[in-house]
């Protein structure tokens, strides 16, 4: 019973990932940024559409209310020699490289994995995303307790 809920919770974050790489578009010249685009550090909150798409996303100083904020970045293909996983692979990979981000109780860790499009030209780069769980929002940063 155990096995099948984590199972059910792994298929239901894999589908957020999804849905939040199918529609990331890039503009670097404002503070509106792809997810992917990134670093660790960035606040932003996430608001996904009705279909669970996002977009761009609004990054903001981490003092400020929010309720994301990336806490690692890895490369699945930094030498871009690899051919692109199918999708089990492909998430399977992008969680692993999230699974060592120590917890903090107020979120969820979400591996936003790299579309075909990004597997070369951006060494298949895994954002890791911390979310607050539920509708709240924090101000702080990841692993900090709320000034």
């Amino acid at each position: 019973m155990r096995v099948a809920r984590w199972i059910l919770v792994g298929a239901v974050l894999g589908g957020v990932a999804i849905a939040i790489i199918a529609m990331v578009v890039a503009l670097a010249s404002n503070p509106t940024s792809d997810i992917t685009d990134l670093e660790v550090g960035d606040c932003f909150d996430l608001d996904p559409e009705a279909d669970g798409s996002v977009g761009l996303v609004d990054v903001v100083d981490c003092d400020e209310s929010h309720n994301a904020e990336v806490v690692a970045v890895d490369e699945l293909n930094p030498d871009g020699d690899q051919p692109y996983p199918d999708d089990d692979a492909l998430f399977a990979l992008a969680e692993a490289r999230c699974a060592d981000v120590p917890p903090d109780p107020r979120f969820g860790v979400l591996a936003v994995a790299p579309t075909l499009a990004t597997w070369e030209a951006r060494a298949g780069r895994v954002v890791c995303v911390a979310l607050v769980y539920g509708d709240e929002e924090v101000t702080g940063r990841y692993g900090t307790p709320d000034a």
